[in-house]
């Protein structure tokens, strides 16, 4: 009998397609350390743009591919709950339909988190598509207005740190977590639908007493906002919806006490 694989890779994508052609490949590419294997679960949220075919071409070929079919959209945060559900790697790795890995991406995830049993996300090193030698985020920084921002973005490449270094949390973009952390806090919260389900899954994990890391060496490059669209309604709306969710469960009261007008303000602005 085949072993479980030491990672499961998971996409989530809705008329993606040619950012599957993409990123799809070169998930399969990573090499592991040891011999260890690796599956790819993409979960298609009822996708009208030939993503099932392409799939079903691709399982045939590589059978380490698997596909979860959803009859509808069901956003980001259910699908990847899914995926965790159905993955048998001891991670599991969620990747943007729009990022692509570089060579290297998955052995230097699990490099950073193998340090360390409390470990339970690492972030990657994500740069623009369009501009690699800029970093789009090395994680999730938090403010005490409860904004969360990604580390070090627009910073030139050459600026990022060259060792691993703690965060509050890794972008679900493109983030490396232990099954057993995933497991024991329920993964993403399913009603975020899409975006700061991350934030989210961070802050839990910290009053939980798990730990999060960088990996400068795990690059990926990222085509920024490419499926909702940066700016656009759908994804204001739900940014600002879910920082309130965020706050209510998350946030120390004696700082929210403190801190409350700031963050008041800013969602009102």
């Amino acid at each position: 009998m085949a072993r479980d694989p030491l990672v499961s890779v998971v996409v989530v994508t809705w008329n993606g397609l040619p950012l599957l052609r993409h990123t799809l490949p070169a998930v399969l590419a990573q090499s592991l350390p040891g011999g260890a294997t690796l599956e790819l679960l993409v979960v298609d949220n009822a996708s009208r743009d030939g993503t099932a075919e392409y799939l079903a071409q691709l399982r045939a070929a590589d059978p380490r591919v698997r596909a979860i079919t959803n009859r509808r959209n069901e956003g980001f945060a259910g699908p990847n709950n899914l995926a965790f559900a159905a993955a048998r790697g001891a991670f599991v790795a969620t990747l943007n339909n729009d990022a692509v890995p570089q060579p290297g991406w998955l052995e230097a995830l699990l490099g950073v988190a193998g340090g360390d049993a409390r470990i339970g996300s690492v972030a990657s090193r994500m740069v623009f598509a369009h501009a690699p030698h800029l970093i789009q985020s090395a994680g999730i920084t938090i403010d005490r207005a409860a904004i969360a921002w990604d580390r070090l973005a627009g910073r030139p490449l050459a600026e990022g740190e060259a060792a691993p270094v703690e965060v509050f949390g890794a972008s679900a973009g493109a983030a490396l977590y232990r099954t057993e952390m995933l497991r024991q806090l329920g993964g993403f919260d399913p009603r975020y639908f899409m975006y700061l389900e991350d934030v989210d899954l961070a802050w839990r994990a910290r009053i939980a007493g798990w730990r999060a890391f960088s990996a400068p060496q795990a690059v990926v490059r990222h085509a920024h906002s490419a499926t909702a669209g940066e700016g656009s309604p759908l994804k204001n709306w739900h940014l600002g919806r879910n920082k309130v969710w965020t706050v209510v469960r998350c946030y120390p009261a004696p700082g929210l006490a403190r801190y409350l007008p700031a963050v008041l303000l800013y969602d009102l602005a």
